[in-house]
């Protein structure tokens, strides 16, 4: 036990004169993200916490309600789906949708997925996605309205139901 303290002093000692042989750097060692290999930085304050992603594309704020239903999380995916868009300011409104989506999760089951099952632009600026639930016993249809302005997509209005047989219809008449 006591040769092993020893080596374990000997150590030490070796790598803090190595440490001391090095002239200062004045920066400390970053590992910016993603990246498997720190870079130095000469700031010695902390790198500011990153904010909350930003939302590039409506398929990925769809993306990411799903997957906040799917996890059983319904608050917490319309609050970010409506987050800075002129809904979020209908608070009733909201709280209702959230109302009717849970019970439409009772009824139909847990959501263990979603599909997306047609696109439509109007200009460049407004868009219907129209997705379905993947619900444990029948699937609803979603139908997300999304406008485009200064840049950013945000969305304007969105419906929910179980109308099923018009997905047909409609797809139907877009081929003809």
């Amino acid at each position: 036990m006591r040769i092993l303290s020893v080596l374990l002093l000997a150590a030490a000692a070796t790598v803090h004169a190595e440490e001391a042989k090095q002239p200062e750097r004045g920066g400390r060692m970053v590992f910016p993200p993603g990246a498997l290999r720190p870079m130095e930085t000469g700031s010695p304050t902390p790198a500011p916490a990153p904010g909350p992603r930003k939302i590039e594309t409506p398929a990925e704020a769809i993306a990411l309600f799903f997957l906040a239903l799917k996890a059983g999380q319904v608050d917490a995916g319309y609050d970010a789906l409506v987050r800075q868009t002129i809904i979020a300011e209908r608070r009733n409104d909201v709280a209702a949708l959230k109302e009717r989506t849970k019970q439409a999760i009772d009824n139909y089951g847990p959501i263990s997925g979603f599909e997306s099952v047609d696109e439509k632009m109007v200009g460049e600026s407004l868009m219907r996605q129209t997705c379905i639930s993947l619900n444990a016993d029948l699937p609803l249809r979603w139908r997300f309205y999304f406008y485009k302005s200064g840049g950013i997509w945000r969305l304007v209005d969105l419906r929910v139901d179980d109308a099923l047989v018009e997905l047909f219809e409609d797809s139907g008449r877009a081929k003809k």
